[in-house]
């Protein structure tokens, strides 16, 4: 009697039912989410890019200005680490879903690569973001001839601001990026279940 009210409740229309309002919110909810995180996405990489394009011209006005030249060298640097730090969020974001007249399954996918692409970028902040950057600080500092308790202060405060910059990134991967990446994931088994 059990076993023949399972396969009963199983191929009732209310199962169907409840399966289509779920895939029906989790879509909405998916939705919701992806423009949250693509306008927070964008801001970032708005501010990011403004600063890196704003900090070549005064980085070129440094070094010709400073006399030093391990100086000149490390402001000569940062401007090359500007332009890795622009390239590096142009190709993070050129999988952005930008026709949104495609299928729900294309669209979810193309969004799926487009986090994905997002993770792995934030994941290797430290190599294209902090260690350019500190190396040219490292030299800066070097050039200026700072020693002892200066020097000290100084990598104390670099290592701070790259710890922020660091723990920021992996906040945003943990908890933006994530679980945004894992709702899409269930959002396109509920579709390839239909």
């Amino acid at each position: 009697m059990l076993d023949q009210e399972l396969k009963d409740l199983w191929q009732s229309p209310q199962a169907s039912t409840s399966i289509t309002l779920q895939k029906d919110r989790l879509m909405q909810e998916v939705t919701i989410h992806a423009e949250f995180i693509d306008e927070k996405i964008r801001k970032r990489d708005r501010l990011e890019i403004w600063a890196a394009a704003a900090l070549i011209p005064i980085s070129l006005g440094l070094a010709y200005w400073f006399p030093q030249p391990l100086v000149k060298l490390s402001w000569v640097l940062t401007v090359f680490c500007c332009l890795l730090l622009i390239y590096q969020l142009k190709k993070g974001a050129r999988h952005r879903v930008k026709d949104f007249s495609v299928p729900l399954g294309d669209y979810l996918h193309q969004y799926r690569l487009y986090l994905q692409e997002q993770i792995k970028m934030l994941q290797r902040v430290v190599f294209w973001y902090i260690l350019p950057f500190s190396f040219c600080q490292l030299l800066y500092f070097y050039g200026l001839g700072r020693e002892g308790w200066h020097m000290g202060i100084n990598l104390i405060v670099l290592g701070v601001i790259n710890y922020v910059i660091y723990r920021k990134n992996q906040t945003a991967v943990h908890d933006d990026l994530m679980p945004q990446l894992e709702k899409v994931e269930q959002t396109l088994a509920l579709l390839e279940k239909e």
